[in-house]
């Protein structure tokens, strides 16, 4: 110990480790809890279990039962009587003082009901005399007072669409209510049968140019057969399967139909089961016969592509000459960034292809796209030498 044991006074120096190891020593067990039942409980430097000192000296009756512990607490409150109230309460009696609010100073009762007089004319004194409720609230409306009418009242002022939505009874203190929503009818069904669109694919039949089987449950032994017809089909242009459980083995014969059919330009395979790889070679088989304009295949069980699929579906595309629009999320800008310029250069040939035709039926395409028609301009003869002087300015009125 320091010299503190011997002089009696108090040391300003922090104690050392040995010094409190040693003070702890000299404490009796009662000393020590005593020690610990004097603990902050907001202390955020000790553990929550050490702020706690209440220690529960009962020996445990058993696993917790919630059910039986509420049923304990909702017999003893209702066992427990009430306060007694000494003073009982009468109703409509004032018990203390009655507070009242102080008295303005200066304040007169002649100038609280003061009013302005301005003389407005008499024409428009007698307009506003017999103007009813709802003129004026619609000249309110018009002055674009808006706190002193609600907002249906506001736009019947405005607007002349609303003069038939607006309760005249409501006055100055009519409340703003919420607008009615516009009931719509239910959707339909799609009643397209797909045993019918499979008999009309292996017809041939010339009327079948677009199916749609969106929102449609087709079985997976369906789907392969109308795929396995779509391979010889010459008719079909435009095929929409979306949110009709397309599995991956489905779409894996999807692609291989598209490596042998070149007449399907829309395809819609949205909200569906294909997985990442398998829509990789649904774009590769579509680099074969280089028919298809547009496709969409958002909204797939696998949210995320990843990094080396997309960067294979964006070289498929970008191989692909004839692709227009394609409806797939990427998830990285580099792919997107070059999906979308290639796209556009698809669109530029097509735009190109056009000028060109149209130069070519006009009979000149060398001259460019702001050539004049041919027979539009005149052919010019070499000038010659008139005989005598006056030929050249009479020469026009002999004509």
């Amino acid at each position: 110990m320091t010299s503190t044991a011997t002089t009696g006074k108090v040391n300003d120096a922090p104690l050392t480790d040995e010094e409190i190891e040693e003070l702890l020593t000299k404490l009796t067990s009662e000393e020590i809890e005593k020690l610990l039942e004097d603990t902050d409980p907001d202390d955020a430097h000790m553990p929550p279990s050490s702020r706690c000192t209440y220690v529960c000296e009962k020996a445990p009756t058993g696993p917790l039962n919630r059910k039986a512990l509420l049923n304990y607490i909702y017999d003893q409150a209702k066992k427990t009587p009430d306060r007694v109230d000494h003073v009982p309460h009468v109703p409509g009696t004032i018990r203390g003082k009655k507070w009242e609010a102080p008295k303005r100073e200066g304040e007169d009762e002649d100038t609280a009901d003061f009013e302005l007089d301005i003389d407005l004319g008499e024409e428009i004194e007698l307009a506003l005399n017999e103007a009813s409720t709802q003129d004026m609230i619609d000249l309110a409306g018009i002055m674009g007072l808006h706190s002193m009418i609600n907002q249906e009242q506001y736009h019947h002022a405005v607007n002349d669409k609303f003069d038939n939505e607006v309760d005249e009874d409501l006055g100055w203190d009519g409340i703003t209510k919420a607008t009615p929503l516009k009931v719509y009818p239910p959707e339909e069904p799609n009643p397209t049968n797909p045993d019918e669109v499979l008999e009309k694919i292996k017809t041939q039949d010339e009327e079948q140019t677009e199916v749609n089987l969106n929102n449609v449950s087709v079985p997976e032994k369906t789907f392969l057969e109308i795929f396995h017809a779509l391979a010889d089909n010459k008719v079909l242009t435009e095929l929409s399967v979306s949110n009709t459980g397309l599995t991956d083995w489905a779409a894996a014969n999807l692609a291989h139909t598209l490596e042998c059919n070149d007449t399907i330009e829309k395809l819609n395979l949205s909200s569906n089961c294909i997985t990442p790889k398998t829509l990789s070679k649904l774009l590769e088989s579509c680099n074969i016969k280089e028919s298809v304009k547009e496709l969409s295949a958002h909204n797939q069980a696998a949210q995320v592509l990843g990094n080396r699929v997309e960067m294979e579906i964006t070289k498929s595309i970008e191989k692909n000459k004839t692709l227009l629009k394609v409806g797939i999320h990427f998830e990285f800008n580099e792919c997107r960034n070059r999906v979308a310029v290639h796209l556009q250069k698809n669109l530029d040939r097509i735009r190109l292809k056009r000028i060109a035709d149209r130069l070519a039926n006009r009979g000149n395409v060398t001259a460019g796209y702001f050539a004049p028609p041919p027979g539009s301009i005149l052919s010019w003869t070499k000038a010659t030498t008139p005989e005598s002087e006056y030929e050249y300015y009479y020469s026009d009125e002999e004509e």
